[in-house]
């Protein structure tokens, strides 16, 4: 589907079924090939966590996530993940914290943090730049692959919460260059990864990542009284001049 990117669609609801077919194929390529997602949008941070707890896959199905932290509060942390009594294997198994906070400040401390997160292996990222970052994520996607006993596409799910103080203090470019690497090693493992970085989907600040990501999820709020239901999303394909229209999230 092609679409004028100088016009947004703001008041789209679902496009014509051959639209979203073609869409749909797209996503399916993706997520069997490895692929990396960029998830924006003018919303409260909530809604944020609601999306990437989608992302980073269903509670009764067995997944293996690593999540960056840098400005995500505990309790965001933990909303994102499944249910410790109804899991397939401990969350303690399958998951990785990596804290790289501008205050350092744990995320898994026992005496603060909920009981969703007890037992989880979290890092620490001293370094201050990208590079530390980039390599933490590096390793640990590289390790859930050498531990796991087979991992089929999409199982790995990688997010990263969220983009901004990064892009306030390293600035844009540099970002977008650590999210290349990042990226790279994703696609290798056909893992699927996402970055948040709230803000308007053609906001100078969003567009200046966006050739980092495979897709966009744009997200937004709505009157649950007009729509039945108060978040939206919005994917776009850059690359292949893809959009879908608003749909529930």
């Amino acid at each position: 589907m092609t679409t004028d990117r100088s016009t947004p669609r703001e008041d789209d609801d679902e496009p014509p079924g051959d639209e979203f077919d073609a869409f749909l194929n797209t996503l399916n390529e993706l997520k069997s090939t490895g692929c990396n997602l960029l998830v924006v949008g003018d919303a409260p941070r909530e809604v944020f966590t609601r999306a990437s707890s989608q992302l980073l896959g269903d509670s009764d199905i067995l997944r293996y996530r690593v999540l960056a932290v840098t400005d995500a509060t505990t309790r965001s942390v933990a909303d994102r993940l499944p249910d410790p009594e109804t899991a397939p294997r401990p969350l303690a198994e399958t998951t990785r914290i990596l804290n790289h906070a501008g205050v350092p400040r744990s995320v898994t401390d026992e005496s603060a943090a909920p009981p969703e997160l007890a037992g989880i292996r979290e890092t620490c990222v001293a370094d201050p730049q990208l590079r530390g970052l980039q390599s933490c994520l590096a390793e640990a996607i590289q390790e859930v692959v050498d531990s796991a006993e087979s991992l089929n596409p999409a199982d790995l799910r990688v997010g990263v919460d969220s983009l901004t103080p990064l892009v306030e203090y390293h600035g844009a470019d540099v970002v977008r260059r650590c999210l290349d690497m990042v990226g790279g090693h994703v696609r290798d493992n056909d893992a699927m990864a996402h970055y948040v970085l709230p803000g308007g989907y053609r906001s100078e600040r969003v567009q200046s990542v966006v050739p980092a990501a495979d897709a966009v999820i744009e997200l937004r709020t709505v009157d649950p009284d007009e729509y039945d239901h108060d978040v939206q999303q919005r994917w776009h394909v850059p690359d292949r001049d893809l959009a879908t229209g608003w749909t529930p999230l």
